[in-house]
């Protein structure tokens, strides 16, 4: 229970400290996604065709998850820093109350924020396009721009489920596993992050394109890529996630215990 209280003033200081950096994130994300809404969506909202409707769900996406990895990889960022750090490891709590504070607010609050500011782009560019339909009329219907500010591969199974279309009990596996994907991969950029004094997300984009690399070079070689995958491999992938979560996040809290005042080396593990 101490903890739980711990970790709450700890939110509350990085309210308190850190507001204009959250602001200031709000309106990076406002503007990125903005232009993105007025641009890509509003070709794709004309487009009937599988293929486009693809393309645009994989460029939200990379957008989407883009953003967030390179903003979580900042998290502990002040540990980089003599002065911030010391303010910062100075804190009246534990290491453990500290790192785990910052780690949900980036696996937390981060992606609401984003999910936050992309609403409020699709507003903006929907107000604007309905003025403009309201006195010119013959317009198309812009306020379906407004449907696409999630993603259509999320917002449609979620409107299906409320609807009853789609079985709620599968709905919910799906966000779960959705998440715990997304989850591995911050934790990925949280330890880059924490790991390295400077563009920890750089190295962390790097470690995935490498590794995905060496898988295709795998499953090409031995001729496993042109198979049918087996029901049991989904199992796996899915399991490996949950561990490769906890050894990335253990890692990441490693680092951060690690971290010195007065730290020259480039790489802290």
């Amino acid at each position: 229970m101490e903890t739980i209280k711990n970790i709450l003033q700890l939110m509350r200081f990085y309210w308190r400290t850190e507001k204009k950096l959250y602001l200031r994130l709000f309106f990076m994300f406002w503007a990125i996604f903005l232009v993105k809404i007025s641009t890509v969506d509003f070709i794709f909202m004309r487009i009937n065709s599988d293929f486009y409707n693809f393309s645009h769900t994989a460029i939200h996406a990379y957008i989407y998850s883009g953003c967030i990895f390179i903003t979580i990889s900042y998290l502990f960022y002040a540990i980089h820093h003599k002065q911030r750090a010391i303010d910062y490891l100075c804190l009246p709590a534990s290491n453990i109350e500290k790192f785990f504070s910052r780690y949900l607010l980036g696996v937390v609050g981060v992606p609401l924020l984003a999910n936050a500011s992309m609403l409020a782009a699709a507003g903006v560019v929907t107000l604007i396009l309905g003025t403009i339909d309201f006195f010119v009329g013959n317009q198309p219907e812009w306020a379906r721009i407004f449907f696409h500010f999630c993603g259509p591969f999320e917002f449609s199974t979620f409107r299906e489920t409320l609807e009853g279309i789609f079985p709620i009990g599968l709905y919910l596996l799906y966000l779960f596993w959705n998440s715990m994907f997304v989850l591995t991969f911050s934790s990925l950029f949280i330890w880059f992050g924490t790991a390295f004094r400077r563009a920890g997300w750089v190295y962390a984009f790097i470690a995935i394109f490498v590794f995905i690399a060496f898988l295709i070079f795998v499953l090409d070689a031995t001729g496993i890529g042109n198979q049918q995958a087996p029901r049991i491999l989904g199992h796996i992938v899915r399991l490996g996630s949950v561990l490769l979560t906890i050894l990335f996040t253990y890692l990441a809290y490693r680092s951060f215990c690690h971290a010195q005042i007065v730290n020259h080396k480039s790489i802290t593990l």
